[in-house]
């Protein structure tokens, strides 16, 4: 019996000793991170739903229980929900306890296999070589921030402060993307990959490092490179493809023997036209194009390709990789007035200057330098502008001269080409002459917001070309010695600074322009549409252009018939028609609210003004019953507004306002808009916002309810005439290329070459 009893307390002992031991042993691991080290290799849950999520899986449970790993029993019910068998997927699952966890090299594996069995073209695991990431751009999506990722396939989202920092930045890493978003890094990786079509600049050696300088992508990059590789790259200046390592590059083709001299005659939609090739040449993914005459400038865009007579193509299995431009371009100047800061008047008093380059003052047989941040100021007496006009100009090519006595939305403005100063005794005229292309850099951010669509910008930029056209032309400002001005009465230049989204569009459209029977068109354009577009004369009097008509804002650009009062009526309400290009636009619908005393002011404070400006289409009934011209300046009280003349597009062409002391006879769309003048009550659109202080209603799409003080009820900003810039952003939306929106807004033009028509 005590024997037994002796075991057992034996026993225990023993026990407690193999406890303390493991204690022990628990302890040194703990304290060398052995655990954690385990436990970071297997798959956090939270991260395998995150990942899971892109692929799409239907009725698939997510579940997370705080710092859990993602199990067997997971994975299997992963692929029961996605109808994938054990035996495409390269882990062993089958006969494993369901609570076994899976490292993260197994859920990789799985991952890979669920992507290639779900035949996912949006998500796939690649090799990409890291030049940058940007931490500071922070764009939010559904709450979540991102950062831009710079590779050699263009650039990636990825969520912010995750998965990758600086230490990949020069890297190549294996990453799983989901359309252009990283959505996760798995490191360093052993592959190499091919940077494409890069133009190699040189090779630089310093304290023993050598570096291969390089354009990419419209950028300059720094390659890292060996000695012995450095030395194997023969000569500078040439296209060619890198092939780079985490090492840096490992070796470099040169396509100097593959370029091929020839004229680019077209580039539409993807296909380059190339004169005497009779086969169909098609846009490369990777194209690039460098002009290296002059000063070096690196771009992605095949519309620069057009108006050189011979350019060196690199042409690969009829696809177009890169290009050279070797030879100046033939473009037009145009001389645009610029006006003070408030667009007010084309006199200056004082005209203040500076460059972020060296420069040059001309006059007379005089030439003056001046050094980068130099500032000079001009009056009308300035000795410089006494013997005829000064010419002020950069002494780089890329260089361009600010104004600092002229403000504008984005600051002082900065001009390339040539300022012009002339005077007389109403002060300074400034003229900027400058080639067609670099002008419209400036009127397309002006004239649109950067952040449309591409396509919507690029017709912009065909829009605005033809008005230049159309202005060089013509002789409106000749008695200043330019072709327009830059304000709304030609079309706004170099209020918002150049962006590269604009100069992309611009650049890809190269010289094009809409043409009617061979003639460029007058390609009007406006804001936003209340659902219809009108020709031109019910807007501004005259013939009647082919082109411009009264259309349905809809994808089948049917003929509108508005005319009809209650027909409008219905209309605006959202009665009648469905399906409108700009439907959910703010502006498509709006409200305006008067007092019989407020609307009473808005007309007798702008009457007189608006006759004074215009006084053949205001005119006042006289005792006959016929109107006639009159200088009034009250109408009295209001008594009722009544529409009695609309166009087809339902816009408004002639009201008569009858008040207690004048009827009077409002003939055109800006009168109606200006004589009811909001300046006093807010606009209301349809999203609910409203706007202030206007000084016209945004459009003469509208009518007047009487019913409850005076409510003016309608759609759209701006004229009407023309191509809606909202409606091409939308229409871009959609898929609608530039050549597209320019055929839905002006009916039956052709695009062509604007240079071809001017002749070289």
């Amino acid at each position: 019996m005590k024997k037994n009893r002796k075991r057992k307390h034996s026993g225990l002992w023993i026990l407690v000793g193999i406890l303390a031991v493991l204690g022990v042993i628990g302890g040194i691991l703990i304290k060398l991170g052995f655990y954690q080290t385990l436990s970071n290799q297997f798959m956090p849950n939270r991260e395998a739903n995150r990942l899971i999520s892109y692929l799409g899986v239907n009725d698939y449970e997510y579940t997370d229980r705080l710092g859990s790993p993602f199990t067997v029993t997971q994975a299997k019910q992963l692929l029961k929900q996605a109808d994938v068998s054990y035996d495409q997927v390269d882990v062993s699952l089958e006969h494993k306890p369901g609570f076994l966890p899976l490292t993260t090299k197994q859920f990789e594996k799985l991952y890979d296999a669920m992507i290639q069995a779900l035949e996912l073209d949006r998500l796939m695991s690649e090799n990409l070589y890291i030049y940058d990431i940007d931490n500071a751009v922070n764009k939010v999506i559904d709450g979540v921030a991102y950062e831009v990722v710079s590779t050699n396939n263009g650039d990636y989202y990825m969520e912010k402060d995750y998965g990758l920092d600086s230490a990949y930045i020069g890297k190549v890493v294996r990453v799983y993307v989901s359309n252009n978003e990283i959505i996760l890094c798995q490191g360093e990786s052993k592959e190499q990959v091919t940077v494409k079509n890069a133009y190699l600049s040189k090779v630089s050696e310093e304290d023993g490092d050598y570096n291969v300088l390089a354009y990419v992508d419209s950028s300059a990059k720094k390659f890292p490179v060996s000695k012995e590789v450095a030395k194997s790259i023969k000569g500078e200046n040439f296209l060619g493809d890198i092939i780079l390592s985490n090492k840096g590059v490992v070796s470099v083709t040169d396509h100097t023997g593959d370029l091929v001299e020839a004229k680019v005659t077209a580039c539409a939609d993807g296909v380059i036209t190339v004169e005497g090739q009779d086969d169909p040449v098609y846009l490369s993914d990777t194209f690039n194009v460098y002009k290296v005459n002059g000063s070096f400038k690196a771009m992605q865009s095949a519309g620069t390709l057009i108006g050189y007579d011979k350019i060196s193509l690199y042409i690969k299995d009829n696809m177009l990789e890169a290009a050279l431009i070797t030879e100046d371009i033939y473009a037009k100047n145009i001389r645009v007035l610029i006006s003070n800061t408030d667009y007010t008047d084309y006199y200056h008093g004082e005209v203040s200057v500076t460059s972020d380059t060296d420069y040059t003052i001309a006059y007379g047989d005089q030439v003056e330098e001046h050094a980068a941040g130099d500032k000079v100021s001009f009056r009308n007496g300035s000795e410089q502008l006494k013997k005829g006009a000064a010419k002020i100009r950069s002494k780089e090519e890329d260089g361009k001269i600010t104004i600092t006595s002229i403000k504008r939305q984005s600051g002082n403005p900065s001009y390339r080409g040539t300022i012009e100063l002339s005077r007389d005794d109403k002060g300074v005229l400034i003229v900027n002459e400058l080639p067609v292309e670099e002008y419209l850099y400036g009127v397309v951010p002006s004239e649109m917001p950067v952040s449309y669509e591409t396509e919507a910008l690029k017709a912009q930029a065909i829009c605005a070309r033809a008005y230049a056209y159309r202005q060089m032309e013509s002789d409106g400002y000749t008695k200043y010695g330019a072709h327009l001005d830059d304000s709304i009465s030609s079309q706004v230049y170099n209020n918002v600074g150049e962006d590269e989204r604009a100069i992309y569009a611009v650049d890809d459209t190269y010289g094009v322009v809409p043409c009617y029977d061979n003639e460029v068109i007058e390609a009007f354009f406006f804001s936003t549409s209340c659902g219809t577009t009108s020709n031109n004369s019910a807007v501004w009097g005259g013939n009647q252009e082919p082109y411009l008509l009264d259309t349905m804002e809809t994808e089948l650009n049917d003929m509108a018939s508005l005319d009809n009062e209650e027909s409008f009526r219905e209309f605006i309400d959202g009665e009648l028609g469905s399906g409108f290009i700009e439907q959910d636009e703010p502006f498509f619908r709006w409200s305006v609210g008067f007092t019989k005393e407020k609307i009473t002011e808005a007309i007798n404070s702008h009457l007189y003004d608006r006759i004074k400006a215009m006084p053949e289409n205001i005119l006042a009934m006289n005792a006959n019953g016929e109107y006639e011209k009159k200088s009034i300046n009250t109408i009295g009280d209001l008594v009722s507004i009544e529409v009695t003349k609309r166009g087809a597009s339902g816009i408004v062409e002639e009201m008569v306002i009858t008040g207690t002391a004048e009827t009077i006879l409002v003939k055109g769309q800006s009168n109606a808009r200006a004589l009811l003048s909001p300046e006093q009550v807010a606009i209301r659109k349809q999203d609910g916002s409203t706007v202030t202080g206007w000084t016209s209603l945004p459009s003469a799409y509208f009518y007047v309810d009487d019913s409850n003080g005076f409510a003016i009820r309608g759609g759209g900003f701006g004229h009407g005439v023309g191509l809606s810039q909202n409606g091409a952003n939308d229409m871009a939306k959609l898929g609608y290329l530039a050549s597209d929106i320019i055929s839905h807004y002006y009916t039956a033009v052709e695009l062509k070459d604007m240079y071809e028509l001017m002749g070289k």
